[in-house]
């Protein structure tokens, strides 16, 4: 039976002995193993530096008077063989002058044992110095880590400061100095607190800095010349081994370029950047927090819908850039007029609207548009020239004509153009009799169910383009109603009426189930790389099978799921945040790819670009049109471009038109492109021919009828 391995001795300790006499040799040998010590020995400095090299003893006790290479010569190059700059060195000598010494210490030497040595006394001076000399390694080690440490923390961006139990600044690195306009010294000494405005920072007392965890938080710190900056800072407490508290170290970036991006973004999501005036989506939120707080007070809400009358004139005589210091002049006195609690709102174009809560009779309320309509009284100063203008105005009250926002905005939009109709720069209230408007549109929605029972509807393939590949790298699906009552119906004309009959699930079902069907036949042609986007409605995504179908219809048809993507408006995704990001993470895991349409038009909260995972946003056309002479669309399309880009989104413009326009969304870095300049909708069949094409000239030189036969439409 074999006997079990004893456990493994704790390492001894080896000593490399050095001295030409050869009994003193095997004396200190002998006295060094009784005590514990493996030894080797060696008889001069040659021997010595092998034994060293291969060895590599703990200590070495080493004669200093040795024939050839003497002791001071082999410590000198024992030192400098690598990783033993720190073995201890002890000297024997017998000679007792300070210059021997001296020679010893500058060779290296750690410390010198007299001759004849007391081989009792030895292996005590052995155990003293190599326990010394493991604290010297052992700091030595830290002194590197620490200065390593610091050379990393020293290099880093972002400021990083170390507050002791008073607040007091103990430790700076270079970028919180230069953040704040100081050398690094400068700073040691100071109260962190004194960085921070005194009227904005929120101070925590020492009793809570010391119980806090991670304290992140926005402050505004002050350089020393006295500019005020965003900070984004983030504290810990630090404590010891026995969780003493010494005080707190805290990171801080300059976060100014964010701030200035985060205000250029709220101001496209919530502003009209022509005027000022809060856009559609602001306005929205604060329309239903007015009813919701006069549904509680039991009061009245009049919605005022104000639209000017032959501001089309204006724009194709005296130019766009007069409409719009024209339409921005109007903004401007309607602001004017506007009592405290009204709420004044361009929606687009040359329309505006206004709430005015607490209004409880129709003569309040007219005597609030009559002076309203008094703006457009006396002329317009725009470029040197007085130009008139007048206004229609459409008036609904809430909760007289309806309870819910959307329905006052058809009703305040039907009377504003019976305003219109009667005459224009006048207003009118709605009434009963307006409906009639209404059951036109119920004559169309009859029309519409008969249409797709007869199957009146068809498809049409957008190209889309890419401005670095000059190649077709999508096509987006336009729903066209070849109506046997109406002719040719555009989809602006039908696809509200689909939502609100309802048939927009069974008809967007239809939509995406033929554009698969279609893709499918277009990546069995090779075309495996295109992309087929489809429009979403809002209320498709609402239905509760909507995700059910997708599936479906991808097993159905077959396609590859990354060669679809779906288009979502800014506003659809915003009616639900929370449903809407679960449902695009769902999209995500079947490899579908996710834009949003209308980028730009002012719907949408300021979040969802970061928290939603999509691939592309599309500016609207609203933006691109005048692009090339408009220096704030310009200025929009590149805000969006750049946002876009540090979020690895693709951008798409849309309603390309012309070629200066072409020119200018490549300028300012747009990846694809589509409208009527490079391709117009045509049939499947009418495209089949060009995908795959790239033309051998730049994209922008094209014409569309150098591309595309019109009668292919």
């Amino acid at each position: 039976m074999t006997e079990p391995t004893p456990a493994t001795e704790t390492r001894k300790p080896v000593v490399l002995v050095v001295d030409d006499d050869q009994l003193l040799r095997v004396m200190l040998q002998d006295a060094l193993k009784a005590a514990g010590f493996d030894v080797i020995v060696a008889a001069d400095g040659v021997s010595a530096l092998h034994a060293v090299a291969a060895s590599s003893p703990d200590l070495v006790l080493l004669d200093l008077v040795m024939p050839g290479k003497d002791g001071c010569e082999t410590c000198r190059d024992i030192r400098a063989l690598p990783g033993f700059a720190y073995t201890p060195v002890l000297m024997l000598t017998s000679l007792d002058n300070a210059d021997s010494i001296h020679r010893a210490f500058e060779a290296g030497a750690t410390d010198f044992i007299a001759k004849p040595v007391n081989l009792e006394l030895l292996a005590h001076r052995v155990r003293y110095v190599l326990r010394a000399s493991q604290n010297v390694n052992t700091l030595a080690e830290s002194r590197a880590r620490l200065e390593m440490l610091k050379v990393a923390v020293d290099s880093l961006p972002i400021g990083i400061t170390f507050s002791d139990v008073d607040g007091v600044i103990v430790y700076s690195n270079p970028a919180e100095a230069r953040m704040h306009g100081y050398e690094v010294d400068e700073l040691v000494g100071k109260e962190a607190r004194q960085f921070s405005t005194t009227n904005r920072s929120r101070h925590l007392a020492v009793d809570q800095l010391k119980e806090i965890g991670v304290w992140r938080r926005e402050s505004v710190n002050v350089r020393r010349d006295g500019e005020e900056f965003p900070a984004l800072l983030t504290s810990i407490p630090v404590r010891d081994c026995e969780a003493n508290y010494l005080g707190i170290i805290t990171t801080c970036e300059d976060i100014s370029e964010r701030k200035v991006a985060e205000e250029k973004i709220r101001q496209l999501a919530y502003y009209d950047t022509l005027t000022g005036l809060p856009n559609r989506g602001m306005f929205l939120e604060r329309l239903h927090q007015t009813l919701s707080q006069a549904q509680r007070d039991r009061d009245k809400v009049n919605l005022i819908f104000l639209d000017l009358d032959n501001f089309k004139d204006v724009n194709d005589t005296q130019g766009h850039d007069v409409g719009d210091k024209l339409l921005q002049s109007v903004a401007e006195r309607l602001s004017a007029c506007m009592r405290d609690s009204d709420v004044l709102a361009r929606l687009g174009g040359d329309e505006f609207v206004v709430v005015c809560p607490s209004l409880a009779t129709q003569d309040s309320i007219a005597a609030v548009v009559q002076r309203i309509l008094a703006i457009f009284s006396y002329p317009f100063e725009i470029e040197g020239r007085q130009i008139y203008t007048s206004a229609s105005i459409g008036i609904t009250v809430y909760p007289d004509d309806s309870l819910d926002a959307s329905t006052l905005f058809r009703c305040a939009d039907t009377a504003m153009y019976q305003a219109k109709n009667e005459g224009r720069a006048q207003f009118r209230f709605f009434s009963p009799e307006l409906n009639q408007k209404i059951m036109q549109r119920v004559a169309l929605e009859s029309s519409l169910r008969q249409g797709l029972e007869k199957q009146e509807f068809f498809l049409h393939y957008q190209p889309l383009w890419d401005l670095r590949s000059s190649r077709m790298t999508g096509v987006e699906v336009l729903l066209r109603w070849q109506s046997s009552d109406y002719g040719l119906m555009q989809p602006s004309t039908f696809i509200s009426l689909l939502e609100d009959s309802g048939l927009i699930n069974s008809v967007g079902e239809w939509v995406l189930r033929t554009a698969c069907l279609q893709m499918r036949e277009w990546t069995d042609l090779e075309h495996r790389d295109l992309k087929m986007a489809v429009n979403i409605s809002g209320k498709q995504m609402k239905h509760p099978r909507f995700l059910e179908m997708i599936i479906s219809i991808i097993q159905e048809t077959g396609i590859d799921p990354t060669n679809l993507e779906l288009e979502f408006t800014e506003s659809v995704i915003m009616e639900n945040v929370e449903n809407t990001v679960e449902t695009f993470r769902k999209l995500k895991e079947m490899g579908i790819q996710l834009s949003i349409d209308d980028f730009g038009t002012g719907y949408s909260s300021l979040n969802y670009l970061k928290h939603f995972p999509v691939d592309r946003i599309k500016i609207d056309r609203s933006f691109v049109a005048d692009v090339y002479h408009n220096q704030s669309d310009a200025a929009i399309i590149e805000a969006i471009v750049s946002m876009a880009q540090s979020l690895s989104l693709r951008v798409v413009a849309e309603g390309v038109e012309n070629s200066d326009q072409l020119h200018s969304l490549t300028r300012l870095g747009c990846d694809e492109v589509q409208g009527f300049y490079l391709a117009m909708p045509m049939h499947a069949d009418a495209l089949a021919d060009k995908l795959g094409q790239t033309h051998g000239r730049q994209i922008e030189k094209l014409a569309v009828t150098e591309w595309f036969d019109k009668r292919s439409v």
